[in-house]
């Protein structure tokens, strides 16, 4: 399974060919969203910084919202959480954490997750070998829901996502201080993630990409 982060939260899955990518961006931040083709398209809520499906080429199936799905090879399931964050642009207020499960993998993409999981979101979730999650969001300024979520889901590998590694902003935070408290010690993105079911690191490992 090939992993790139193309940029705030959006990222792409390859797995035997079929590709899924995550939240789909605009630029309304100043940050592009290169050209990108999909089979299938999870969207977490309705921002258009997370739900740009117009962005992406390839006729794909776009799921929004909770619910469990088979594609292929991708195993899928919504599960719904209140959108609390008050500048989310999503009319619904709802925010869809998915759990991905493909090649033996379990991959876990939080969305705009702004509350404590409860101890059945945590069973419902259940292992998580990969789990994606956002840069301090604003309502995590000490980053307590980040650990609290790391520590209930117990990864192998944490991927950061929606940060910038140029100028800070009010969108896109500097990860540094969010880097130390999730114990990244290495620091150099690489441009991609390949990962199988048997080259999983032993314990909870940070791996950081490069924005493609």
């Amino acid at each position: 399974m090939e992993i790139n982060w193309l940029g705030h939260s959006s990222v792409s899955i390859n797995s035997r060919d079929l590709v899924l990518i995550a939240d789909p961006y605009d630029s309304s931040d100043g940050t592009f969203m290169g050209p990108q083709q999909a089979d299938i398209v999870t969207i977490s809520h309705d921002s258009v910084k997370h739900s740009n499906v117009d962005s992406i080429s390839g006729n794909p199936r776009v799921l929004d919202g909770p619910g469990e799905y088979e594609i292929n090879n991708f195993y899928i399931k919504g599960f719904g959480t209140a959108l609390t964050t008050v500048d989310q642009g999503s009319p619904r207020k709802i925010n869809t954490i998915y759990t991905i499960k493909a090649e033996g993998l379990s991959l876990c993409h939080i969305g705009a997750l702004s509350q404590k999981f409860t101890p059945s979101q945590i069973d419902e979730i259940g292992q998580t070998d990969i789990l994606f999650v956002p840069v301090t969001p604003p309502e995590d300024q000490d980053n307590t829901l980040i650990q609290d979520t790391i520590t209930a889901l117990q990864p192998r590998i944490v991927l950061p996502i929606q940060y910038t590694l140029g100028n800070p902003s009010e969108d896109l935070p500097n990860p540094g201080k969010f880097f130390d408290s999730i114990g990244a010690t290495e620091k150099v993105p690489q441009n991609r993630l390949t990962v199988t079911e048997t080259s999983l690191p032993g314990e909870t490992t940070a791996v950081l990409l490069n924005r493609r």
